[in-house]
């Protein structure tokens, strides 16, 4: 998988047709956006707001800092306007994250395997595919397939991504709780304090010592790196669904995990080839989504054409057969 190959036959497909394939990155991204801007808003109508005062002295803002006393004061009045309205903001928290949980799995994946599918179509000379193509998956017959394969492996994804981070909360706990005393206590950091809470907690006194904070640093690192490698042998599912949505979950999250095994590390380097691209994307303070989506056409493609790679090395080792895609042999 030569990433200059891929980027140079990507660069060459987009031509004459880079224009529908912008239209198309927009459409995908502004339909996905739409759950993050609902759960802005509407965190702000049922959590109570930050006074900007605070946050200004506590950074020291103005020339102005916050006292030890002001700032347990600005907390204690904070938690006061959380208790009178708990019930309300937890109802609207769960109601919010359900509603864009929801949208996600039965729009935004949808939309996304839908660009894939538009770009895998395009990745040849000739005319652009119908814009409506990325839309097609919501058809009859394609749409549950397709949801249930892209919620399989959001499920896999999500469990992968849980656990570095619970083991980083597992594992610093005990020093929480040495500070939040030590801090609402106004008591110092000493090796008594530490006794009596691991006494009081019941907690074996090595969880307080920093061989224990280096051992769950280096795990959470461990299962991150783990994380990352899972992605990218997921990487491929949006792709067979576009192909062909009635491969089912558990074959497309099986095909592509044999489809990437000992490919992992050049899919890494081709994300990481784009670097360049973005940090200059960025560098446009003013415009960085304009910037980074005049761009995304340009990665989509690459990708479809890794894809492409990745699909026909696989069926010249036997892991799948163009058929099981849909695609039909030529005589």
């Amino acid at each position: 998988m030569k990433r200059a190959k891929l980027k140079l036959d990507a660069r060459s497909y987009l031509s004459g047709k880079y224009g529908d394939a912008l239209g198309v990155a927009v459409v995908t991204s502004l339909i996905a956006g739409a759950a993050s801007l609902l759960l802005s808003f509407a965190s702000n109508w049922y959590l109570p707001a930050v006074s900007l005062p605070f946050l200004d002295g506590l950074s020291g803002i103005g020339g102005t800092v916050l006292s030890y006393e002001e700032l347990l004061e600005w907390l204690g009045s904070y938690a006061v306007q959380l208790s009178l309205g708990w019930r309300f903001a937890l109802l609207g928290l769960v109601l919010t994250v359900a509603a864009t949980t929801l949208y996600k799995i039965l729009v935004g994946n949808v939309i996304a395997v839908g660009r894939e599918r538009w770009y895998l179509r395009a990745s040849h000379h000739g005319m652009a595919p119908p814009f409506s193509m990325m839309f097609s998956l919501f058809r009859k017959g394609d749409y549950g397939k397709t949801v249930g394969g892209m919620l399989w492996t959001s499920v896999w994804l999500l469990v992968w991504t849980l656990i570095p981070g619970l083991i980083l909360i597992l594992g610093i706990l005990p020093f929480q709780l040495v500070l939040f005393h030590a801090l609402f206590n106004r008591a110092a950091l000493t090796e008594g304090l530490v006794l009596r809470l691991a006494k009081q907690y019941r907690l074996p006194l090595f969880v307080f010592g920093l061989p224990m904070l280096y051992l769950t640093m280096g795990l959470s690192l461990v299962m991150t790196v783990v994380m990352v490698r899972k992605r990218y042998s997921y990487r491929l599912v949006p792709y067979l669904l576009a192909d062909n949505p009635s491969l089912g979950a558990r074959r497309v999250l099986k095909l592509s995990r044999a489809m990437t095994k000992g490919q992992i590390g050049r899919m890494f380097l081709l994300d990481l080839s784009f670097l360049g691209w973005i940090l200059l994307c960025l560098l446009c303070i003013c415009f960085p989504w304009v910037t980074l989506h005049l761009f995304a056409p340009y990665y989509f493609m690459t990708w479809a054409e890794a894809y492409k790679h990745l699909r026909d090395r696989a069926a010249s080792l036997d892991l799948i057969r163009m058929e099981e895609l849909g695609y039909v042999r030529m005589s």
